[in-house]
């Protein structure tokens, strides 16, 4: 029964999250639907406008926020990430629902702020392309897809406002001063190139204010090279030491199954570890060593997984199983280690040893192996 109720759930999951990316596209390349003719599918884009617009990208941010795991924003600057989400949300608003209230002056700044929504929502698309495989979960995908389906929200609303602004401003013979009537001229000639040019002073607003509330002075910037685990970001292995690895979980199952040896240190902390960690941790030293850049591209994949690891940490039963499951990969490392590399159990033998006692073991062997 409860299996059957799992599987009822994930469908309508899928479903839900189909139904909401196509009444998006749909609201993206469909034309209007009148104001006083309300149907199902004006409903079904409207609810698909407000998650991906108001919702999804503020619970996209808190839920990212995870230290010891990848996260795509540098964890002091969300506040940067949340302002920025503001402002390109409330600059939407008011050109989509309000347009008509504003002075060619006051709409040419909400397309500048639009415009800098535009530019961070493409950033943050750039960002997550590690993550492009998360788009095939459903639930997930939606929180993933946002900023891409925000990136062409805005610009629809930007080349909408545009014409709104030209045809109003054809209509209008002000009587105001020379100065006011150059810069309508100038608006209505390129306002986009204007839009273009207004964004670095309002850019340097917004960091301003954000510098003087605790901000870094270039958090609009490091937000993303700061982070970790995604593709501008400086760092790519977000482990605050402990259990954080398939392997290192599974070495804190049962002590008679798993195992124990001994335990270890990494980033700083003291770990558990038996046979299987470190012969996974040396063969992956030893690609590192021999294969940099396959290495690398294998631990990008693995990291770009997003797999809980910390959550289940907590569960021996599950490290039980997962044991288990990691011993073929074990065999076949051990294996590859033996049929490649000079000493493996040297090798095997100096994962995770802290620096003090790998020293002692390095001096005591090398004697040994002179004698």
């Amino acid at each position: 029964m409860q299996s059957t109720l799992n599987i009822a759930g994930i469908t309508l999951l899928v479903i839900a999250s189909l139904v909401l990316v196509l009444f998006s596209i749909l609201d993206l390349i469909k034309q209007k639907t009148p104001e006083s003719k309300i149907t199902a599918l004006t409903v079904f884009k409207k609810i698909a406008e407000v998650l991906f617009m108001y919702i999804l990208p503020g619970i996209g941010i808190a839920i990212t926020n995870d230290k010891c795991d990848t996260h795509p924003f540098e964890n002091n600057s969300t506040l940067s990430a949340y302002t920025l989400w503001i402002i390109f949300a409330l600059a939407y608003t008011a050109s989509r629902y309000f347009k008509q209230l504003l002075s060619p002056m006051l709409t040419t700044i909400v397309s500048g702020l639009m415009a800098i929504g535009l530019l961070f929502c493409l950033a943050i698309c750039i960002h997550f392309i590690p993550m492009a495989a998360v788009i095939i979960f459903p639930g997930f995908n939606l929180l993933y897809l946002s900023p891409f389906l925000c990136f062409f929200y805005l610009l629809k609303e930007i080349i909408q406002l545009n014409k709104y602004l030209k045809k109003y401003l054809e209509t209008q013979n002000t009587t105001a001063s020379h100065i006011i009537n150059t810069f309508y001229r100038s608006i209505h000639q390129n306002h986009l190139g204007f839009v273009t040019v207004l964004i670095a002073p309002l850019l340097l607003i917004i960091q301003a204010a954000l510098f003087l509330v605790g901000q870094q002075p270039d958090s609009i910037i490091t937000q993303f090279t700061e982070s970790c685990g995604y593709l501008l970001s400086k760092y790519q292995d977000c482990s605050c030491g402990g259990g954080h690895y398939l392997c290192s979980i599974a070495a804190n199952g049962n002590k008679k199954l798993v195992q124990p040896t001994r335990f270890g240190v990494r980033a700083n902390q003291r770990i558990l570890v038996n046979r299987q960690l470190l012969i996974a941790n040396a063969f992956e030293n030893w690609l590192e060593e021999h294969t940099p850049k396959m290495h690398k591209v294998i631990r990008n994949s693995y990291d770009a997984c997003n797999i809980p690891v910390n959550k289940w940490s907590k569960h021996k039963k599950f490290a039980n199983v997962l044991y288990i499951f990691m011993k073929p990969l074990e065999w076949l490392f051990l294996v590859w280690l033996y049929l490649f590399d000079k000493k493996p159990e040297d090798r095997i033998a100096k994962q995770y040893f802290p620096k003090k006692e790998l020293n002692e073991y390095l001096n005591t062997h090398s004697y040994e192996r002179s004698n």
